[in-house]
């Protein structure tokens, strides 16, 4: 079956066959092809293929235990155990709708191990999830997420596009949630978010498609389109697309998913640079134990979307790569796993997907880049050699991740430091207007970077009885009118808000081209630690291993990085205290 658009004119014109009922807008119907492969191709392990089977149809049940399942309660339907079941939340999270895809998936997809398709009680419980949609979000169309009246693009999105393709794939013609994906489309034009998000707006462009798609409306095709643009024109020239000021691997490869997706929906030409571009710079991050990202992207993310890596594995090496060492380690469990109520859902469907779209060619693969090189723009120096394998994020002070040889790892997240009045301080904030020092061999190649920064105060907030009144009674009455101030307030609260600490970090970071002898250091560190004001004095300090300040709602998940003992730096307080500086010298 096609799914396809011609241009007539400046706009997009849908195609008679494009808007076809009862169909779901998913990219495994229509295969356009890209440019025409230039060697031959080489065929890829089909054993690994079943990898995102089985971890996707091992969380069903989990996830049918998170839906209320009793039709005669008005959360029928409703995700949100917190919401419906505990009831220690005062409104519905849209965020976890999304997993009416994953039902609508198993229900109408015959697949290997799938006892649930055809089961009228799962295609009952998909339903029940749109309608429960169509019910919790606002008249407007909006919906919340982190609290009442917070109207937010994020959850709205994701949402979104989960629904407007479940409802496909179940063969629904219900005018009544026509109309609330009308209303939900309708938002989305006519509203934005604080910050740059390259990740969301990929998102709102293809859930807009599949909106055009289910009402046959072009303009919101034509809106899907223009937000296209706008995350083409946040892709820096190195490849990375914007989150929050800065390159973030494991954002990229949702807005590589969304992409990929509307281009084989589509057969949009001018996506195929500025994804090859793309996935060339997401395939640097890739580790040689098979995990990906990491604390030095500007928000600390390990997280990976394999559909679209699938979609593009075909004809770009560096997807294949991508796609081949996520699927190993799903076997061998070095992998970022989303495991909590609310994460878990995220990649479910898009497991299901990427099986569906498996390629079981690749390309050769490509030459890789200079062994050492830096990304100005990122401010990451790479060091990827057969035997040493080094990220340093030089946004975020230092921030490292090595590998040895021998297959150790070392994560350094950054400096903590607690002062006696047990304020917390911390190296790690992403921030590009650092002054960065690069240094470079006789050759003129780069080996190393001096990072200079002043640490910012941490606020490690939580909730509280008092807190929450004020902020609900806050967007209840005054602060569902302006929804952009709170995200903003909020931002800078718990995201890009930060004061200097009167503490200063020097790191000077080394790439040691190991001897011949087994036991030479490839990687020097050299931190030197000021305290900038007579007043304070230190309780103590450490290198964080698995740590992230600012919140993001997927980091902190389990991988094997967690298992790393945090570096205490007890022995170095009384030194520092005393002179007001110190220097510490370690060597991997």
């Amino acid at each position: 079956m096609a799914i396809g658009m011609h241009r007539a004119g400046p706009a997009y014109v849908p195609a008679d066959d494009f808007f076809v009922p009862g169909t779901c807008f998913s990219t495994h119907h229509r295969q356009p092809e890209l440019a025409a492969a230039s060697v031959a191709p080489l065929a890829r392990d089909p054993r690994l293929r079943d990898g995102y089977l089985e971890a996707a149809l091992a969380d069903i049940p989990r996830l049918l235990g998170a839906i209320d399942r009793n039709p005669y309660r008005p959360t029928y339907g409703c995700l949100d155990r917190q919401y419906w079941h505990y009831r220690t939340s005062s409104f519905p999270s849209e965020m976890y709708q999304e997993g009416v895809l994953p039902l609508a998936l198993v229900s109408t997809t015959k697949l290997p191990g799938n006892r649930w398709y055809g089961c009228e009680r799962i295609r009952e419980l998909a339903i029940a999830a749109l309608r429960f949609n169509l019910r919790s979000s606002h008249r407007d169309g909006s919906c919340d997420d982190y609290y009442p009246f917070e109207r937010a693009l994020g959850a709205a999105v994701f949402s979104l596009r989960a629904a407007a393709c479940a409802y496909q794939l179940l063969g629904l013609d219900e005018p009544e949630l026509i109309g609330w994906f009308r209303r939900r489309a309708e938002w989305i034009l006519a509203n934005d978010e604080s910050g740059r998000l390259a990740n969301h707006h990929a998102l709102a462009a293809l859930g807009l498609l599949c909106v055009a798609e289910i009402t046959a409306d072009s303009r919101y095709r034509a809106a899907a389109d223009a937000r296209v643009e706008r995350v083409l024109r946040w892709q820096d020239e190195e490849g990375w697309f914007e989150e929050y000021g800065g390159a973030d691997p494991g954002y990229q490869s949702v807005t590589i998913d969304c992409l990929a997706k509307y281009r084989q929906a589509t057969g949009d030409t001018r996506l195929d640079e500025p994804l090859a571009r793309a996935v060339a710079f997401s395939r640097i991050f890739l580790h040689p134990d098979d995990s990906y990202g990491g604390p030095y992207g500007s928000r600390g993310t390990s997280h990976f979307y394999p559909h679209g890596m699938e979609l593009l594995a075909r004809r770009h090496s560096a997807a294949a790569d991508l796609a081949d060492a996520f699927l190993r380690s799903l076997a061998a469990g070095t992998f970022a796993r989303f495991d909590d109520d609310r994460l878990f859902i995220h990649r479910l469907g898009n497991l299901i997907e990427a099986w569906q779209d498996w390629s079981p060619e690749r390309p050769a693969p490509d030459e890789r880049p200079s062994p050492i090189h830096y990304l100005p723009h990122a401010q990451l120096l790479v060091r990827s050699e057969p035997k040493h394998h080094t990220v340093i994020s030089a946004a975020r002070a230092g921030v490292f991740k090595h590998f040895n040889p021998a297959g150790g790892m070392t994560t350094d997240a950054g400096l903590l430091v607690e002062m006696t009045d047990h304020r917390l301080a911390v190296s790690q904030w992403h921030n590009t207007n650092r002054p960065v020092e690069l240094l470079r061999e006789e050759s003129g190649d780069p080996n190393g970077l001096v990072v200079r920064t002043d640490l910012c105060w941490n606020r490690c907030e939580t909730a509280t009885p008092l807190k929450q009144s004020i902020l609900h009674l806050g967007m209840v009455t005054i602060g569902r009118w302006c929804r952009t101030l709170a995200r903003k307030a909020l931002q800078r609260r718990l995201i890009t808000g930060r004061s200097p600490a009167p503490i200063r970090l020097t790191r000077r970071v080394e790439l040691i081209h190991p001897a011949k002898t087994p036991d030479a250091p490839s990687l020097r560190v050299t931190d030197t630690i000021e305290l900038t004001s007579p007043a304070v004095s230190v309780l103590r300090m450490a290198y964080g291993t698995d740590c992230e300040s600012a919140y993001v709602a997927a980091t902190g998940g389990y991988q094997e990085a967690v298992l790393q003992s945090w570096n205490d730096l007890s022995l170095h307080v009384d030194a520092l205290n005393a002179a007001r500086e110190v220097t510490i010298v370690r060597e991997f």
